[in-house]
């Protein structure tokens, strides 16, 4: 972007036009300036959502865990691996108990969280290897 600035302000200039010595890296400057401030405040925005977003995980995954505890689902997974020939025949009704019982609220809500930190994660991530964030 600053050669085409360059090149604009030698277009006027070529035409007759003067323009002040040091005008286009004074205008640049300012400009790189401002991206920079810019992509600080966004870095620390997203860090922030970052950081908010493990701290949400950990007592949803408390309520997982919970969840699964008061659902009875390890008791109807453990008919799987401990009665072979029970599973095989009542299969579908041991799936369908499982899925009945699985904590579908904080798995999704676990997931959105997961997302929203990956996001962020990524988008700073992205910020900092351009090195807008820098200096």
């Amino acid at each position: 972007m600053n050669e085409e600035f360059k090149k604009i302000l030698n277009k006027v200039d070529a035409r007759g036009t003067s323009v002040p010595s040091g005008l286009a890296d004074g205008i640049i400057l300012k400009i790189n300036n401002k991206a920079r401030r810019h992509a600080k405040v966004k870095t620390l925005g997203l860090s922030t959502v970052s950081a908010l977003s493990i701290i949400a995980s950990v007592p949803i995954i408390s309520q997982i865990i919970t969840s699964f505890t008061q659902s009875g689902f390890y008791n109807y997974l453990s008919i799987i691996f401990s009665d072979g020939d029970v599973a095989i025949v009542y299969w579908k009704e041991i799936l369908l108990t499982l899925a009945e019982s699985l904590p579908v609220f904080a798995i999704i809500s676990l997931l959105i969280v997961l997302a929203i930190f990956t996001w962020s994660a990524l988008m700073t991530a992205s910020i900092v290897r351009n090195g807008l964030a820098t200096a």
